[in-house]
C-alpha cells in the first residue's frame, strides 16, 4: 500500500518528496538536540539528508514501512516526520517520530501520532503497536503515555547514530474498549 496522505486539525501528513531536501535539513537533520535520542545522528552535510530522503523514497510503496512528513497547515512549513514500521509477520508495528526543535511543546507530535495510530489500527489491522524511547527522553515518555501506551519493560537502547548506549522504556499500546 502506498503511504496515504493523512490530515488532522492543524497538520497535513504526506509522503516525502525529493524537493523537501533543504527544509528537512534546516528543520531537524543538522540539529544535535533533535537527534540526541533518535537512532540517527545529526549531520551538517546535506548529503546525509539526501541519503535519508532516498531511503524513504525507496520504502514509499512498502507494506511494512509508512513514513510521513509533518506539515503545519497554517504555515505550510515542514516541521517534522513520523513513521510506523513492522519487521515481523505478527502485525506488530512500532512508532517513531521527530520534530524540529522550534516546534517542541506544541502538541503536534501527539496530534500526528494519534492519526497515524488510527491508520495503523483501522487500515493495517495492527495486532500490537509498540513504542520505545531512551529513558532520558522525558518529552517522548510524556507523548507516548498521552497516546495511551503502557510501560512494559526496560530494553537496551542505542541512539544518536549508535554513539549513545542507554536503556530504553518499551511500551505497548493498550486499546480502549
Amino acid at each position: 500500500m502506498y503511504t496515504p496522505e493523512l490530515e488532522t486539525e492543524r497538520l497535513l501528513l504526506r509522503h516525502i518528496e525529493a524537493d523537501d531536501l533543504q527544509e528537512i535539513f534546516s528543520c531537524w537533520m543538522q540539529d544535535e538536540e533533535v537527534s540526541r535520542y533518535m537512532y540517527w545522528k545529526n549531520s551538517s552535510d546535506i548529503n546525509e539528508t539526501k541519503k535519508f530522503i532516498d531511503s524513504e523514497l525507496d520504502n514509499i510503496c512498502s507494506d511494512n514501512w509508512y513514513s510521513w512528513i509533518i506539515v503545519c497547515k497554517e504555515t505550510l512549513k515542514i516541521i517534522g516526520s513520523c513513521l510506523i514500521f513492522s519487521d515481523s509477520d505478527d502485525k506488530t508495528w512500532e512508532i517513531s517520530y521527530n520534530l524540529g526543535r522550534q516546534y517542541w511543546g506544541s502538541g503536534y507530535i501527539t496530534e500526528a501520532m494519534n492519526k497515524v495510530i488510527q491508520f495503523c489500527q483501522n487500515e493495517l489491522k495492527a495486532d500490537k503497536i509498540i513504542a520505545v524511547h531512551a529513558i532520558e527522553n522525558k518529552a517522548s515518555e510524556k507523548v507516548i503515555r498521552k497516546l495511551g501506551f503502557k510501560y512494559i519493560k526496560d530494553v537496551p537502547y542505542d541512539c544518536n547514530g549508535g554513539t549513545i548506549h542507554t536503556t530504553g522504556h518499551y511500551y505497548h499500546l493498550i486499546p480502549e474498549n
